[in-house]
Order: C-alpha cells, then sequence, then structure tokens
C-alpha cells in the first residue's frame, strides 16, 4: 500500500488521536480506549494491531525525558560534501544514541540528534564522530531552552477527550529526581519498548520484569506525574500518517525577545516542537519550531503564518528531503 493510498475509518482517526495524546495507564486500558470511543476492547486491539502492521503507529511506549535519566542531548549540523553524505550518514548511524538523521538542502545539509550517557561527554562523542566521519564543519545545538515538546499528529481536527483534566502537552522538564537503580533501569528499558497487543499489557511487562502488575502501574504513574516520563502514548510514523511534508523553521531573533516569541509559537497547534539553540557566527538562527503538513505547501503557508509578527520576519524554512534514520532512542542501551 502506497503512502498516498492509505486512508482511515473514522474509528481509526479516534484512535490515533487518542493514542498519541495519552495513552490510558490503566489494567484494561484498549478497553477504557473502547468505551471513550464507543466499540469493543476487541475492536480497540484489532484496530491498533491494523495500524502498526500498515506501520502508521511506531510503537506505544513510554517516551523519558532523557535529561531527567542523566542523558545530555542535541541537535548537531554538518556540513558534508554532496558526494559524501551517504557515507558520513552511515558513520554517525552507527552511534546507539543517534535517533534522528535528516538530509536537508542547505550549506549545513546533514541533520542529527544524538543522545549521550550520564558518564560521557556531549561535546566528546561529537568530536569523535565528526573526525570517523570526515572531519566535516559541525555545530553543536543544544536545547538553552524548551517551549514545547509535543508530537502531536492533528489527525482529526479536534481535541481528544482523553484525561480531559490534565495538560494537554507533556511536560518539558521534570519535577522529580530519578534514581538510576537495576530495578528502575531494568523497568526502563523494558517500558522503553512497544506495548504488547495483550488485554492487560502491563501484566504482560510485569511477568516479565518479576514486578506484580500493580507496582509496575504505579511506577509509571508516578513517573509520569514527576514528567520523568514525558507521556505515555504512541508514536506515528507522521508520513504514513498523511502528513508527508515535515519542515524545521528558523529564526534569527533578538535575545531580550526570544522568551516570549518561544511561548508565542509553543501556543500554535501546527508546532509541535520549540527550543532556543544558540546562534554560531555562519549560523545565526537562534529559535526552531518543528512543523508538519500533508503537503510542503501546507508547512510554507503554516510558517508564513507563524511569521507574522515583525520579529518573526527574519526565517528560513528547512525541509528533509531524506532519512538516513529515524527511531526511538533506545536509554541504557549499553546497561546489561
Amino acid at each position: 500500500m502506497s503512502r498516498e493510498e492509505i486512508s482511515f475509518t473514522d474509528e481509526q482517526k479516534r484512535v490515533l488521536d487518542l493514542v498519541q495524546r495519552r495513552f490510558p495507564l490503566e489494567v484494561r486500558p484498549y478497553k477504557k480506549l473502547g468505551d471513550i470511543i464507543g466499540v469493543s476492547e476487541a475492536e480497540i486491539i484489532n484496530h491498533i494491531d491494523g495500524l502498526k502492521r500498515n506501520h502508521i503507529i511506531r510503537q506505544i511506549s513510554a517516551i523519558f525525558n532523557t535529561s531527567a535519566l542523566g542523558y545530555k542531548t542535541s541537535l548537531v549540523a554538518m556540513k558534508v560534501p554532496s558526494s559524501d553524505v551517504e557515507e558520513v550518514a552511515k558513520v554517525i548511524n552507527e552511534y546507539p544514541g543517534v535517533s534522528h538523521n535528516y538530509l536537508r538542502p542547505g550549506s549545513y545539509n546533514l541533520w542529527f540528534t544524538i543522545a549521550v550517557p550520564p558518564y560521557e561527554s556531549l561535546e566528546g562523542v561529537v568530536e569523535k564522530l565528526r573526525k570517523k566521519a570526515g572531519s566535516h564543519p559541525t555545530i553543536i545545538l543544544p536545547a538553552v531552552k524548551k517551549y514545547k515538546l509535543a508530537m502531536v499528529l492533528d489527525v482529526i481536527g479536534e481535541v481528544s477527550d482523553l484525561d480531559e483534566d490534565e495538560d494537554e502537552y507533556p511536560r518539558i522538564d521534570a519535577r522529580g529526581k530519578f534514581e538510576p537503580t537495576e530495578e528502575n533501569i531494568r523497568i526502563v528499558r523494558c517500558v522503553q519498548e512497544d506495548l504488547p497487543l495483550d488485554p492487560r499489557p502491563f501484566s504482560v511487562w510485569a511477568n516479565n520484569l518479576g514486578v506484580t502488575e500493580d507496582f509496575l502501574l504505579q511506577w509509571l504513574i508516578s513517573m509520569d506525574k514527576k514528567g520523568i516520563i514525558r507521556r505515555f502514548a504512541a508514536v506515528l510514523d507522521h508520513r504514513r500518517a498523511g502528513f508527508t511534508a515535515n519542515g524545521m523553521i528558523v529564526w534569527h531573533c533578538d535575545k531580550e525577545e526570544l522568551d516570549s516569541l518561544g511561548e508565542y509559537l509553543a501556543r500554535q497547534p501546527e508546532v509541535t516542537h520549540c527550543y532556543h539553540r544558540p546562534a554560531h557566527p555562519d549560523w545565526p538562527y537562534n529559535l526552531y519550531a518543528m512543523v508538519h503538513g500533508r503537503t510542503r505547501d501546507e508547512c510554507l503557508k503554516i510558517a508564513a503564518r507563524l511569521t507574522s509578527l515583525p520579529s518573526l520576519k527574519d526565517y528560513r524554512v528547512l525541509f528533509s528531503t531524506k532519512e538516513f534514520k529515524k527511531i526511538r532512542l533506545k536509554l541504557f542501551w549499553d546497561y546489561g
């Protein structure tokens, strides 16, 4: 089935909308979703199974605040001759902490995200990768401030009615501390994987971990409330879900206005991510936002609307033209 041929029933759209916003942390979560939509537990499981088999849903799992677990993360831009891009991308992708790697036209054309464990230096790891890949000019662009982190695609054009009393978007900063005990690390390694399609999926995980279902659910709820888990939800393949274009919009803004502009952009529903990143002499942009659309033109229209404020006039839209790597970051890959 090609991406253009994929279409969703109204029920599938409702399922997609609910599971990517916040998945129920309950004994029978699929039944809870069915009760909300008005269908049976078995129908929900069948819908999700079909959406996974068609690669619309990548997985349903805990999405962690990596910095709360001690990881250091950054966006990295590299200036690579077009003839070397494929080979350089392969070298970069070998590092397990690289989760996304894209080709974006421009002088800096290879863009990747990286996370390194607490005991490693972010700058040191990037430098090793840079040298191994051919010593190309590289800029490390960590988030100085995060304004929004919410990869939620508007598949039906309305707000979900699941967990109405909770914040619509995941917390940016953790409110508690993660203790890297052996048990906690084992649980993280388990719950970052895809949730089983079982009527009691948390029981399956609990049995694998050697803990009770109630203990695991309370652990997840506690980590969620502390913001150590940003949210427990589905991650979609945005292209397979119909959002075939994504643009990274970058602005050159006055430092004094960064916070107000970042907060303004974070309020816009089309924006999924928004950060203040450091400017560099040959890359002066310091405010970043990601938008997704069904077409490139739709993204450009979104960008034009977002830049209606005079302070947001100096901008560029960088489209991803090739995807070298896109995976869920697996934390504690070096554990055990």
